[in-house]
């Protein structure tokens, strides 16, 4: 017996009410956004990043990028210059107060995460993540089409 369209639909539905329960609870706990969060965990592996790299990293458009990024520096919890050897480019780095900040979202990031996968198995959770990437890669080969 297969899967109906509305059982397709169901799921749809119920990955996107996830996905912005999870960013509610994220910030809730953390105080920043999740996409903001994932911004200072990319720039506090290294030293200094391509805003276009962190773009595409993240996987968002370019007045998101600069958006969030404008909030940040606001925030002081990174800088951006210009790069000397190519003026078209911006290059992004955290700064210790974003470093401070990185590591307070931490536990509400721990708690949040275990909140969430609570009485799910390795096994589901390795299932789970398998199929999660075969939705986003057929997803994101439809876009292209």
């Amino acid at each position: 017996m297969g899967i109906s369209n509305k059982q397709y639909g169901q799921i749809l539905f119920l990955l996107k009410t996830l996905g912005n329960q999870i960013t509610q609870n994220f910030e809730k706990k953390t105080g920043v956004s999740l996409t903001r969060y994932q911004m200072l965990v990319l720039l506090s592996e290294g030293e200094t990043v391509l805003q276009s790299s962190l773009q595409q990293s993240i996987n968002i458009d370019s007045a998101a990028i600069t958006r969030h990024l404008k909030i940040l520096e606001q925030h002081k919890f990174i800088e951006r210059k210009r790069n000397p050897d190519n003026n078209r480019e911006v290059l992004v780095k955290i700064t210790e107060q974003g470093k401070e900040m990185f590591s307070t979202c931490m536990p509400g990031n721990k708690e949040l995460t275990i909140q969430l996968y609570k009485g799910i198995d390795s096994e589901k959770i390795n299932i789970l993540s398998e199929t999660l990437k075969i939705l986003y890669e057929n997803s994101k080969n439809e876009m292209e089409r």
